[in-house]
């Protein structure tokens, strides 16, 4: 029998889907590595023991409690993905059922909108791209639940997620590049400006992770606080025959700006990525374009 165009599309978002699940496994470990090395949850950590010595520690003002509490968040929501990527992914189907279905809607409708922003070669990112958004997410959604709080919400998490995506960013320009190129992309053009690029270029990149932190960080953190404070102003509201929480309103709006957030997160690292392999892939296509001729010629000799 001939394979229709739908048995074969749905033939490769099932392939899809099983290449990115593992990698989904592993790079969200690697980021839950980087929450427990920071430094700040180590400093924060040494702190609690001065409590303990009778020291009074005021501890970060910034965490609303123990960063290793933030610790165990991040790992309910990476303990979350793995068990929902492998029960999505332990008998694919060529006729998917709900989860699976679901699952590979999402994944491959981030694989679409992320690629249409690399553009052509930009599916070897997808992976980490979509890995970081749904970790992103799921811990911002676990902040609207009563007695969990968003990991995201300290310093510690979202200085680690963008540690993370500028060390994936910074190795595939070297990739891209080579290890000259990256350092002549930094030194810019023409070559005499380096003495004044060069640093303007670093200072540059450094922002870059100081950036997407305290953004995530402070949107996640004002809504948790606004929350807090709608919720001690009264329990209930009523609109007319109907009881509400009074804090409603902001938790449904809470999910909206929870995706943003974590969209907003990785669309900026997806266009770092473009912006430093840009050359890279400009001159892969002039390379291929300039052959193109000569293989075409080699073609029609051969017939």
């Amino acid at each position: 029998m001939r394979e229709t165009v739908s048995d074969k599309r749905g033939r490769l978002e099932r392939r899809s889907f099983s290449r990115i699940a593992p990698l989904l496994f592993c790079l969200t470990a690697l980021v839950l590595l980087g929450t427990f090395v920071h430094p700040a949850a180590l400093l924060a950590a040494g702190q609690g023991h001065g409590e303990g010595d009778g020291h009074d520690s005021h501890g970060s003002g910034l965490m609303h409690g123990s960063p290793w509490l933030y610790v165990g968040m991040s790992s309910l929501a990476m303990a979350f993905l793995i068990i929902l990527g492998a029960l999505g992914t332990r008998n694919l189907q060529k006729v998917p059922g709900t989860l699976q279905n679901l699952l590979e809607m999402v994944v491959g409708g981030l694989e679409s909108f992320y690629v249409s922003i690399l553009g052509p070669g930009g599916e070897r990112h997808v992976p980490f791209l979509v890995t970081t958004f749904l970790f992103i997410l799921t811990m911002n959604l676990m902040g609207l639940i009563p007695g969990f709080k968003p990991a995201t919400a300290t310093l510690n998490m979202t200085i680690a997620l963008a540690l993370v995506a500028i060390t994936y960013v910074q190795i595939q320009g070297i990739r891209a590049h080579g290890l000259w190129g990256y350092i002549r992309h930094f030194m810019g053009e023409p070559l005499w400006l380096a003495p004044l690029m060069l640093p303007l270029h670093i200072i540059g990149e450094l922002a870059k992770p100081l950036s997407l932190s305290i953004r995530l960080f402070g949107n996640i953190f004002g809504e948790e606080t606004v929350i807090l404070q709608i919720t001690l102003l009264g329990p209930l509201v009523l609109f007319g025959s109907k009881v509400l929480p009074l804090q409603f309103p902001i938790v449904v709006f809470g999910v909206f700006t929870s995706i943003v957030q974590a969209l907003v997160f990785t669309v900026l690292t997806s266009s770092y990525i473009l912006m430093i392999t840009s050359g890279h892939e400009e001159h892969e296509e002039h390379h291929a374009a300039r052959h193109l001729p000569g293989r075409a010629e080699e073609a029609a000799s051969a017939a």
